[in-house]
């Protein structure tokens, strides 16, 4: 893979990402609307107060680590992960990739370049949140030649390029 060819692999993965995103936060919305929104909890910072102790900055750890989802949606970050999980392993067992993804014109395969089995889909989406932490599980996709991210090398898949279908109107012009 060229250095040109990663870097256009690079910017698919993240817009396959973002729309992945938008829907899991629409779900998210559509179970708040269902009433599921009562599953929230309060932040434990809320209840401190200065003065600050060691101990309370595992919970301004957690913020910077995981606020982002929890704060802007107001749902437990578990549960939201949990969302995510389910779309994820439901789109790419039935589907071989996510909404995203087929947006962005993207693909899951395994090592031999066929559909990956649901237990490598499952392993692999389990080793996405450790991938995530500060995008370490991110650095192989420089090196590796699918550029292979962490949870793919573990689950010995990759994300490709899908192959466009062919109509009657590309041939003319």
């Amino acid at each position: 893979m060229t250095s040109a060819e990663r870097m256009v692999m690079v910017a698919a993965r993240s817009e396959a990402l973002l729309v992945d995103f938008v829907i899991v936060f629409v779900i998210r919305w559509g179970l708040k609307w269902l009433g599921v929104d009562y599953l929230y909890f309060q932040p434990i910072l809320d209840q401190v107060a200065p003065p600050l102790s060691f101990e309370d900055f595992r919970y301004t750890a957690s913020a910077l680590f995981w606020g982002t989802m929890f704060f802007s949606c107001g749902m437990p970050e578990v549960i939201l992960a949990g969302v995510w999980f389910a779309y994820s392993v439901i789109c790419l067992s039935t589907l071989g990739k996510t909404l995203g993804m087929h947006h962005a014109g993207v693909i899951l395969r395994n090592s031999e370049g066929s559909k990956p089995s649901v237990f490598q889909i499952i392993v692999r989406q389990l080793l996405v949140p450790i991938s995530s932490i500060a995008w370490l599980g991110f650095i192989p996709a420089g090196f590796t030649p699918h550029a292979e991210t962490f949870h793919d090398l573990v689950s010995r898949t990759y994300v490709a390029f899908a192959p466009k279908s062919r109509t009657a109107e590309s041939d003319t012009y």
